[in-house]
């Protein structure tokens, strides 16, 4: 029996041809290593890792004539020279430099007829360590115990200076086009209302592909045109721009304690500050009533334990938390639509908006901290920020400005292979008529975040980065 992508997988490549950007996430690590690196030992890594996820080594293969959703199967020609590239800056280089290089990786679409990831080893940074930015299609992250590639290679513990010896992979042999339809049409016969469903979904994707997702009446219908969400949205796309930013978690704790809220919101608060600052710099002007719809990921569902887990940290992050996704095979991501109220100009009042927002979306009775999430198997967020922008996808996109997702990460230090995992900055995906996402991450006491944006869009994302400081001050400021 072929196995066959999920309903909602399938929909996820429904108009891929028409869509104008591709729908992977992506992961940058800064690693550290006393020695030159050994391209044929991370190879030799990467391939042991794989192992464990076999995903990575299949690709998709569609049924003949549409009968029925695409399968997965294994690749006969898998080379993990092609997923595994070099990379370079020119030296010395610095953080702006690598977040342009990266801006451009992330704008290669991934090949259809080959596994859906790639991996670029970045050298030339100027102090000598090595960036990895992994890409995984949003597809790969269906099904029980699916994970982005960035967690599977990363770990709690460096790897030896011997690898241990791999078994030789060898693929299953592909199903021919006859068993293929034979078995889509015992599928029709089972259920002869699939086949219509499957062209009506079709149809429709490429439609809202082809006029680039955002319909202009439907935003009327919201908002009046030339407002401030128009900043945000984008009918061309033109290339992709990254931006970079961090800070001590430790700020965003104090602050949480003195305002008796959590780190999740004071995150998101530093965020609204930084992006009211950069839409006022633009010449935009803001009434005190003015906010940005964002598409916030606030639980895990556990579908075995029919349960939700709030992604935020307590304002109490030492208390010891239970963990409530234990046992489960599969989770999935629930959203919610935050207003950011980029127009209020106080800052404490900006972060109470927003904690009294967050604290309507939650539930207590269910809830799971950063110190659970933190124990998933491996480094959890790119596969937490991965789940929350395929949450975003399956949402009429004008019902929101723009997309931020938040995982709390490992506070101690990991590895990746026999190097330390340094920094780890979450890439977002930029979906089809949206300007920016972003993303955040926390790992060993540093709080992480990623930009991306349409490059005519928003062509100055880096300066939303460096506005993050300021704002992280201002609430500081209020909490002494």
């Amino acid at each position: 029996m072929p196995n066959r992508l999920a309903t909602a997988d399938a929909d996820l490549l429904l108009g891929d041809a028409a869509r104008s950007r591709s729908r992977h996430s992506c992961s940058l690590a800064l690693v550290s290593r006393d020695e030159p690196w050994d391209i044929d030992r991370v190879m030799e890594f990467v391939d042991a890792r794989l192992a464990d996820a076999p995903r990575f080594r299949q690709r998709i293969r569609y049924v003949p004539f549409g009968l029925a959703r695409a399968v997965w199967v294994d690749d006969p020609d898998f080379d993990l020279s092609f997923h595994v590239r070099r990379s370079a800056l020119p030296a010395p280089g610095g953080i702006r430099q690598l977040a342009d290089l990266v801006a451009r990786l992330v704008d290669r679409p991934l090949e259809a007829g080959r596994p859906l990831w790639e991996l670029y080893l970045i050298e030339g940074l100027a102090d000598g360590r090595l960036a990895i930015l992994t890409k995984t299609h949003h597809v790969l992250l269906g099904g029980p115990n699916a994970v982005d590639l960035a967690q599977v290679l990363m770990s709690d513990e460096r790897a030896s200076a011997e690898q241990d010896e791999v078994a030789t992979w060898t693929p299953v042999p592909s199903p021919g086009d006859g068993v293929l339809v034979l078995d889509a049409l015992m599928t029709i016969a089972t259920d002869p209302l699939e086949l219509v469903r499957r062209s009506a979904r079709l149809v429709n994707a490429v439609e809202r592909a082809s006029r680039g997702i955002v319909g202009a009446a439907s935003l009327t219908l919201l908002r009046p045109p030339g407002g401030l969400a128009d900043m945000f949205r984008t009918s061309r796309p033109r290339g992709s721009r990254v931006g970079l930013a961090s800070f001590p978690l430790s700020d965003a704790r104090a602050i949480a304690r003195a305002h008796d809220c959590t780190v999740n919101d004071v995150v998101l608060a530093v965020l609204c500050g930084a992006l009211r600052s950069w839409i006022l710099s633009c010449g935009h002007p803001l009434a005190t009533s003015d906010t940005l719809r964002a598409i916030v990921p606030m639980a895990v569902v556990s579908e075995s334990a029919s349960s939700e887990a709030v992604i935020s940290e307590s304002a109490a992050p030492e208390a010891e938390e239970a963990d409530a996704l234990g046992g489960a095979t599969s989770a999935e991501i629930a959203s919610a639509l935050i207003g950011m109220p980029v127009g209020e100009p106080n800052p404490r009042m900006r972060l109470a908006q927003i904690a009294r927002e967050a604290a309507t979306q939650r539930h207590p009775r269910e809830a799971v901290g950063a110190k659970s999430l933190a124990r998933l198997s491996g480094f959890a967020p790119p596969t937490l920020h991965a789940l929350g922008s395929r949450a975003a996808i399956m949402l009429p996109s004008d019902s929101y400005d723009l997309v931020v997702t938040n995982a709390p990460g490992p506070q101690h230090k990991m590895f990746w292979g026999d190097g330390e995992l340094s920094e780890v900055y979450p890439v977002p995906a930029l979906l089809d008529g949206q300007a920016l996402a972003v993303s955040m991450s926390s790992y060993s006491g540093i709080v992480y975040y990623g930009f991306t944006s349409d490059r005519q869009a928003v062509p100055d994302v880096e300066e939303i980065g460096e506005l993050i400081s300021s704002a992280l001050d201002e609430l500081a400021d209020t909490a002494r």
